[in-house]
């Protein structure tokens, strides 16, 4: 519990110290994206992922845990509504880009340009999917991974990463819901780390990710969760699935 409460103590001042930079950053005439017209919308847009970068400097200098980046950057967004997030990132042009996807997502990566840009690369990209495609069930290593949706609805589920075993992952079912635009989950080591996202209509995901955490390399473990073994305390023996391909011939 009191390494719980220190890790709020120190999630309440990062979140105020983003705040703040946002703040200082815009009067020194930042703004999201370089060439971007000031406005107090991407002012908002831009403090969110200002404190996104805030708490992954944090968590890679060891200042708090995963899961308390977790909580900070699902925090952090909830300050701002999917409209403007939207419209400060140029969704339009975004998607215009977009490949051609026949299965799974269409991914658009983008980049911020932010006061101050240094530190951990806080990665972040879009996932385009049509209804009825999946972003299939996986799990990650050493990243912390926020999905928020811009447009549409999808069925999300979590799973907690029991223990790894040759040719498959034991999982904990956390979390089914429906989420709408605005709404978000996220995955790290330490909670939900296995995650999987089918579009119920046409939408758009934002991915806002910090990997290679502790300078240890992100990698991605694909797995079935529909044909586990069930285990007793409704754990779920999930195999491994080999290729993407596989992947998203089973779920995509």
């Amino acid at each position: 519990m009191g390494a719980l409460r220190a890790d709020r103590r120190i999630g309440r001042r990062v979140a105020m110290g983003a705040c703040l930079t946002a703040a200082l950053g815009a009067l020194a005439r930042y703004t999201l994206f370089s060439g971007a017209a000031a406005s107090a919308e991407r002012r908002a847009a831009e403090n969110v992922f200002l404190a996104a970068r805030e708490a992954s400097r944090a968590l890679a200098e060891g200042r708090f845990s995963s899961a308390t980046w977790q909580e900070l950057v699902e925090q952090a967004f909830r300050g701002v509504t999917p409209e403007e997030i939207a419209r400060a990132i140029d969704i339009e042009s975004l998607l215009a880009r977009a490949p051609a996807a026949s299965r799974g997502a269409a991914v658009v990566p983008f980049s911020t340009t932010l006061p101050g840009d240094d530190g951990p690369r806080l990665v972040t990209k879009l996932f385009v999917l049509r209804a009825g495609r999946a972003n299939p069930p996986h799990a990650h290593d050493n990243m912390v991974s926020m999905h928020y949706v811009l447009r549409g609805r999808f069925r999300v589920r979590h799973y907690d990463r029991v223990r790894d075993e040759p040719g498959g992952i034991v999982l904990r079912p956390t979390i089914d819901r429906v989420l709408g635009p605005g709404e978000a989950t996220s995955i790290s080591d330490e909670r939900d780390n296995v995650h999987w996202h089918v579009a119920e209509t046409d939408g758009v995901l934002l991915d806002v990710l910090c990997a290679d955490l502790e300078g240890r390399p992100t990698d991605t473990h694909l797995v079935d969760p529909v044909r586990a073994e069930l285990l007793e305390g409704g754990l779920l023996r999930a195999r491994r699935l080999s290729t993407v391909g596989e992947a998203l011939e089973r779920f995509g």
